[in-house]
């Protein structure tokens, strides 16, 4: 076993931001942590949701400043016991972010996220220990992706030479990926239970899933949909609900095949670009922009709302203009207060970065402006992008009442779109 990739590995991670958060589940986790209304189980339900989060809170609360209560701590539920509100605020709150888009784009982290998402859904009475022993088993994996990229594309070549994955894993690293996620756990100082399910000797039922959620989100990530049905017939674990598994594996695959759909016929994409150059001449004034890029975005996108939010003298960000069904109402009763709040919106304003939302479904109120479920009740999706000089003074909004995503072509269509706003706005 090298000792020297395993150091190498841990020197990479030490050096870097860490694993980034899905901006949706940082979210959600500082919504349910400011509602009153919320308890533990709520916060807990959104932080196992994502690889950075979960890793996050197990590895401080096993640390040695926690030693004399946090050891070992195997669950996020456990792990907040010890580490209270206020440790769990300021890690969430640390954590580098990605969005839904950028997620997207990251093969290796989506494709974690995924294999939790289907394990979530395998087994009613464990979704916790499920989901989190699924991340464990994709520690050596994701690791190596993200922080030894050379070793990971030789990896891939030999992969797609026919080699068998962890072969070749071991073949490169002097290790499979089981043996260096136990490695990482072992040094990170992660409870037996923990490193028990990477290696396979430990919970029968928790190693089953998380084999079949790590493979069957690999095959349906690679296109290979008919294998990852074949892998869902013969799965043989005791107390798992294959009946509320298959329909969620039957989403994920129609999904992967709309996304391959759109990236092959790129229509969108070509209209944004005609889109861009016909604005070129409507510069005359921001309304008459405004109009013709709203109208615009919808026929291409095929968006429910676009919205363009201005900055008002109170603070306020409120609907200025928009395109889509029901946006009289839209201005007069939809705004982002002045105040910061742990909303997506607050987000994308604060930090001056695109927000983008796969499901909506998911986010807590807190997390949305006062009154957004009441007023767009059939949005499943959205997007924002802030407009700032010196600060943020704008927001460029759509949303849609489909499932779906934009591919990275089309957002950075939008966001050239975006930016001829820009003069417009304060400098």
């Amino acid at each position: 076993m090298s000792s020297a990739v395993v150091d190498k590995l841990l020197l990479a991670i030490r050096d870097s931001k860490g694993v980034p958060a899905s901006e949706r589940s940082v979210a959600s986790v500082l919504g349910a942590l400011d509602s009153s209304n919320e308890g533990k189980h709520a916060v807990v339900s959104h932080i196992i949701e994502d690889f950075a989060l979960t890793q996050k809170v197990l590895k401080l609360a096993n640390s040695s400043m926690y030693a004399p209560f946090g050891a070992g701590s195997a669950s996020v539920s456990s792990a907040l016991d010890v580490l209270g509100t206020d440790a769990v605020l300021h890690l969430v709150l640390g954590a580098d972010l990605i969005s839904e888009e950028d997620l997207q784009q990251d093969d290796n982290l989506s494709r974690t996220l995924l294999a939790s998402e289907l394990a979530r859904s395998a087994c009613d009475d464990r979704v916790e220990d499920a989901s989190i022993a699924t991340l464990m088993v994709e520690i050596g994996r994701l690791m190596t992706g993200k922080y030894l990229p050379t070793e990971a594309q030789t990896i891939a070549t030999r992969v797609a030479e026919g080699q068998d994955p962890q072969d070749a894993a071991s073949a490169v690293l002097g290790m499979s990926y089981q043996e260096l996620g136990v490695e990482l756990a072992a040094r990170w100082n992660l409870p037996d239970t923990l490193r028990s399910v990477i290696n396979g000797t430990g919970d029968p039922t928790l190693v089953g899933i998380a084999r079949f959620s790590s493979a069957a989100s690999s095959l349906i990530h690679e296109g290979k949909l008919e294998a990852a049905n074949t892998l869902l017939l013969n799965l043989d674990v005791p107390g798992v609900n294959k009946a509320q598994l298959g329909a969620l594996v039957g989403r994920k695959v129609e999904a992967a095949r709309q996304a391959a759909r759109a990236v092959s016929g790129g229509s969108a994409e070509a209209d944004l670009g005609v889109l861009l150059q016909t604005l070129q001449d409507k510069k005359s004034s921001l309304e008459e922009l405004t109009k013709a890029l709203l109208a615009g975005l919808t026929d291409s996108l095929k968006t429910a709302h676009c919205l363009l939010f201005m900055l008002t003298r109170s603070g306020e960000q409120r609907v200025r203009y928009g395109h889509g069904k029901g946006v009289d109402e839209l201005r007069n009763k939809l705004k982002v207060s002045a105040d910061f709040l742990p909303t997506a919106f607050h987000a994308a304003i604060k930090k001056n970065i695109d927000v983008s939302i796969a499901d909506v479904s998911k986010l807590k109120d807190a997390s949305l402006p006062e009154g957004y479920r009441t007023l767009l009740p059939h949005v499943t999706r959205f997007i924002i992008l802030p407009i700032a000089t010196s600060r943020v003074s704008g927001l460029l909004y759509c949303d849609w009442d489909t499932t779906g995503a934009l591919n990275q072509s089309e957002i950075e269509a939008l966001k050239k779109l975006r930016n001829m706003l820009l003069p417009f706005f304060p400098q």
